[in-house]
């Protein structure tokens, strides 16, 4: 391909990561048992906190991060089998008695060194004796011991900790404030309206941390579950979640700089000045936004001994509502880009250019924070935007540059679902396609220049811990194309055909805000992708040459010109789940979804998978050369003696003499993603 032609194509990619990290904050290995304490039947507590530092912590430090303290309830058979709730989590008249509730908004505090100084105290924590919290309903607010109770199959235990921000539970919470909306309550625990509610602004907020529900059985349970007279460990973690952005670029025999963040859609094209690297929603829902302030409520939708199997048990699941005024933001920004210095001879000196790879990609904000910013979580997700101008500068030392409008990229809201604790990298990749313009005044028209020819391709990862793995790889273009493999992470720049299935969704963003292709089935298509001839100069294939494999061909109308061939791959299904990297599944649409299963060749794979835009109208072009010798596909119909190809050369071959061979050109717009696996 022409080198122009490579430039018009420069790409934006996108990689998300999420991730929940499994070291615990606690005073115990949350993997211990304590048997000796099993044998006088008094309830005991201690807690681990799964934060989000990557190291362990506990006693006295698993304490400091909890204030020394949490909130705890308590209630003996709220939801034992299905007939005890409704269809959605509700507790009928079956269900919690009067006489169940047994810990009513106790605290339950840290003392140092007091383990096993009485008799509700195993591990330096201790309830008896101390002062319930509003609204606990308990004479004088006086905690007493409390002991198991083998006339009732299970006990449910709900906790939470608002850490260092200080309670209240009434009025507006100021700075360092969280208020207690609502205490624990048991009977809305398992549907929307929630077991609590904490209010506050996100600064405040970010330093509670929840925990799941603790059920205690009776009888041991498959697969196994805490049982009477066992210690009742709660494992707490952070409220909040973390979100971090980064750019790289792959573009041939160019270097990318000043990058210019847009910070809306309705922005004039080519007017982005900021430098911050900046993300934006344009729905009008109170999910569409990114939180500020307003009040988080926990709820437990997948509760009871009928659901202990599910990978969703007893998980604290939380819902946001902004304050009336305020609360909510459609950008978010992540601090300025970490630039590298320059790849080969390009003119411009200094550490000025992105990343060059996945892996060494120039993430924004600051190296202590491991480039992390908190945020508020968002389990109902939206659609997230980038939109960016930068500048491509040759690496030959000529110092030309062409400068790229509006380039734009969606991530889909399935893979923008922030929950509590988990941590999101989002990696978007120039590469040599685009739907942004090289020409300011038509970028700002929109008038000569097509936006949406050349796709836009995200990578989305999931960080990899030990708990959960999610990689998705989206090509954002017009329209983006989303590629997801479990397992997959983003410092992998190919996929590993041993990992299994990989899933595909398209998504629409001709209209605002996106939304997914549901006609995958019909305009859909993968293929692997293969070199035949010489006309290929580099043996790496791009999007771009994939669009020109699919459209400009040889007059038989099948055969590429440029010596890729696409093979259609067959065996593509349009699933309606897709596998979550935590173990829950993600409920897709039908058509909205395509799924296939790789194979690694010896020297690995390409596949693309191919989405119609439009159909043209073929047509036939061709290219002219002076001949020496007689070509061995020589004849009338393929053979001209002028340039509009109307007039037939001769059945006789003339050495020295102008002809011009015809091929035909299908006028097709296709949205391309590639997807290389390891050999």
């Amino acid at each position: 391909m022409k080198k122009v032609y490579l430039i018009l194509a420069a790409t934006v990619g996108m990689t998300l990561a999420s991730c929940t990290n499994t070291e615990y904050v606690g005073d115990v290995d949350p993997n211990a048992q304590d048997k000796e304490l099993k044998s006088d039947g008094i309830i005991r507590f201690t807690s681990s906190s799964n934060g989000m530092t990557r190291a362990d912590h506990y006693g006295k430090d698993a304490a400091t991060l909890l204030n020394n303290k949490f909130i705890v309830s308590g209630f003996k058979g709220a939801y034992g089998t299905s007939t005890v709730y409704d269809t959605d989590g509700a507790i009928t008249t079956n269900g919690v008695p009067a006489t169940g509730l047994v810990f009513d908004n106790y605290q339950v505090k840290w003392i140092g060194n007091t383990a096993g100084t009485t008799q509700s105290n195993s591990s330096d924590w201790e309830y008896v004796g101390y002062t319930a919290v509003a609204p606990s309903g308990i004479a004088d607010n006086k905690q007493s011991v409390k002991y198991w109770d083998y006339s009732t199959d299970q006990y449910d235990f709900i906790a939470y900790s608002t850490g260092n921000a200080t309670v209240i539970t009434s009025g507006d919470p100021g700075t360092g404030e969280v208020l207690v909306v609502k205490a624990i309550d048991a009977a809305n625990a398992g549907k929307t309206a929630g077991a609590y509610t904490l209010r506050g602004a996100a600064a405040d907020l970010e330093k509670c941390y929840i925990a799941d529900m603790v059920t205690a059985y009776k009888e041991a349970m498959t697969p196994v579950q805490p049982q009477y007279q066992d210690v009742i460990q709660f494992k707490f973690r952070a409220l909040a979640s973390k979100v971090r952005v980064a750019l790289y670029e792959t573009v041939p025999g160019y270097s990318v700089k000043d990058v210019k963040f847009y910070t809306d859609a309705t922005a004039n094209l080519g007017t982005a000045t900021e430098t911050k690297a900046t993300l934006f929603t344009t729905g009008t829902a109170n999910k569409d936004n990114f939180y500020t302030a307003g009040q988080y409520t926990v709820w437990f939708p997948t509760i009871g001994k009928d659901n202990i199997s599910k990978s969703d048990y007893n998980k604290a699941h939380v819902a946001f509502t902004p304050e009336t005024t305020g609360g909510k933001e459609t950008t978010k920004d992540f601090s300025t880009l970490n630039y590298v210095a320059k790849e080969s001879t390009e003119k411009t000196a200094g550490n000025i250019w992105l990343g060059r790879s996945s892996a060494t990609a120039s993430f924004a904000g600051l190296a202590a924070n491991n480039y992390y910013q908190i945020a508020m979580p968002n389990e109902e997700g939206t659609v997230l935007e980038l939109r960016i101008d930068y500048t491509l500068e040759s690496i030959d030392g000529s110092g030309e540059e062409i400068k790229v409008y509006g380039a734009t990229a969606f991530v889909p809201a399935i893979y923008a679902a922030w929950k509590s604790n988990y941590a999101y990298t989002y990696i978007f990749k120039i590469s040599d396609n685009t739907n942004g313009w090289t020409n300011k005044a038509d970028a700002a028209t929109n008038t000569t220049d097509p936006a949406g020819l050349y796709p836009i391709t995200f990578d989305a990862v999931v960080m990899e811990t030990q708990d959960y793995t999610q990689s998705t790889i989206t090509t954002v273009a017009t329209p983006s194309i989303t590629t997801y493999q479990k397992g997959h992470v983003y410092t992998d720049n190919e996929y590993d055909a041993t990992k299994g299935k990989i899933y595909v969704q398209v998504m629409d963003n001709s209209v605002s805000p996106a939304v997914l292709k549901t006609d995958l089935n019909t305009k859909g298509a993968l293929y692997e992708v293969a070199a035949t001839n010489a006309k290929d100069k580099d043996g790496v294939v791009s999007e771009a040459e994939v669009m020109d494999a699919l459209n400009v061909v040889e007059t038989d109308g099948t055969t590429p010109r440029n010596g890729w061939t696409l093979t259609a791959v067959s065996g593509v299904t349009y699933p309606t789940v897709i596998p979550g990297a935590d173990g829950n599944n993600i409920t897709v649409a039908a058509n909205t979804a395509a799924e296939f299963t790789p194979t690694a060749g010896t020297a690995g794979k390409v596949y693309a998978y191919v989405y119609t835009v439009s159909t043209g109208t073929q047509k036939a072009v061709g290219i002219a050369n002076t001949y020496t010798t007689e070509p061995s596909d020589w004849s009338t119909s393929l053979y001209f003696t002028n340039k509009d190809c109307t007039t037939a050369a001769p059945s006789t071959f003339a050495a020295g003499v102008y002809y011009k061979k015809t091929y035909l050109d299908k006028g097709n717009v296709y949205g391309v993603k590639l997807i290389r696996i390891k050999a």
